[in-house]
């Protein structure tokens, strides 16, 4: 392989309907909870627990927004997936198998994860792929990836099958 390749990430419709619509609610009931805490008379008790939810809402709003899938890096000995912050490199000698994904979105499971906020992230089954991580913008552009360790990974990107095609290389 010569040197290497970067696919982007694009983010489906529903991703960014529903992370906009996230993002809105949030906000609109984080802004009449804070008001009607402010309001006479003032009590520490409902202060302090609308703060921790505030800070655990936003923590785990900014946690998924953080590892959102940027776009895939086919190198010469690996293949990375960039995130928002941080990167998954995933070397050619622990990867088992990888192909395209022909299954359906609808057979998807979710055990833990976000279900189309800034992306599809977490921990699914289902799909032909049983238990494995997702980080996909969007389903259409999904490739998996199975790991020696027995982990499965689906990955999406623009022009999956020649992200795919290179790595089989």
């Amino acid at each position: 392989m010569e040197g290497q390749t970067i696919f982007k990430v694009t983010k489906s419709k529903t991703v960014r309907i529903a992370t906009a619509c996230v993002w809105a609610l949030v906000a609109a009931v984080f802004a009449v909870t804070w008001y009607l805490v402010f309001i006479e008379p003032f009590y520490i008790l409902p202060f302090i627990i609308m703060l921790a939810t505030t800070l655990f809402v936003f923590g785990l709003l900014f946690y998924y927004f953080a590892i959102s899938p940027k776009n895939v890096e086919v190198t010469d000995d690996a293949l990375v997936l960039r995130r928002v912050m941080g990167r998954k490199v995933f070397p050619y000698a622990d990867i088992e198998d990888i192909g395209l994904w022909h299954g359906k979105a609808s057979e998807m499971f979710r055990f833990c994860g976000c279900g189309g906020f800034h992306g599809f992230i977490g921990w699914f089954s289902g799909g032909g792929l049983g238990s494995h991580f997702e980080y996909v913008g969007r389903y259409a552009d999904a490739f998996y990836i199975k790991l020696r360790s027995g982990r499965t990974y689906l990955l999406s990107c623009d022009d999956a099958e020649k992200a795919v095609e290179k790595v089989k290389r």
